[in-house]
């Protein structure tokens, strides 16, 4: 649990340095499975903690959960990144490999990987959303519902409906 009184006294370098333990991963992934590219996604990471570090002192603990007004800031990130580069359907670049490597497993489980990233890049803006904010940032649907300015009902059919698209879409490419 975070100690707001420790982030308003000054130990913002404490703060931010157990927020970034607790979080990077959740917030890569999520951003990640929204822009579908590591290097934008790493880009974009960095950006939301400059501004979790510039912005700590506007949490509310009444307002929010911490998480929550963490994924509104990545969230924010990720739409102004999309508005800054015109973002239109982007696909994932996937690396011709040499056949000799091809089995692999840890090449086969990253080829795997890429193709569920390509395939969830077909999804529209919500879809993606949803399924970046369940499955890469682990939140609820209670917790996705107030970052999204939904219903808990209408996340978990946004959900259904997503993750059944998604089936489609992989069944297709094979």
């Amino acid at each position: 649990m975070y100690n707001i009184s420790r982030m308003i006294t000054g130990e913002q370098s404490d703060f931010i340095s157990s927020l970034y333990n607790d979080y990077y991963a959740k917030i890569y992934k999520y951003t990640l499975y929204r822009v579908g590219d590591h290097s934008t996604a790493e880009d974009l990471v960095s950006e939301v903690f400059e501004k979790v570090l510039l912005k700590y002192y506007t949490y509310n603990p009444n307002k929010a959960k911490l998480s929550t007004w963490i994924f509104a800031i990545v969230n924010n990130t990720i739409i102004n990144h999309h508005k800054k580069n015109q973002y239109c359907a982007q696909t994932v670049n996937l690396e011709m490999m040499d056949s000799r490597y091809r089995l692999d497993d840890t090449i086969i489980e990253q080829e795997l990987k890429e193709h569920l990233l390509k395939s969830i890049m077909a999804l529209d803006d919500r879809q993606r959303n949803v399924i970046a904010l369940k499955f890469g940032a682990n939140l609820t649907n209670r917790e996705i519902a107030q970052i999204m300015d939904l219903t808990e009902s209408n996340v978990g059919t946004i959900l259904y409906r997503s993750l059944k698209r998604l089936k489609d879409i992989l069944k297709q490419e094979v």
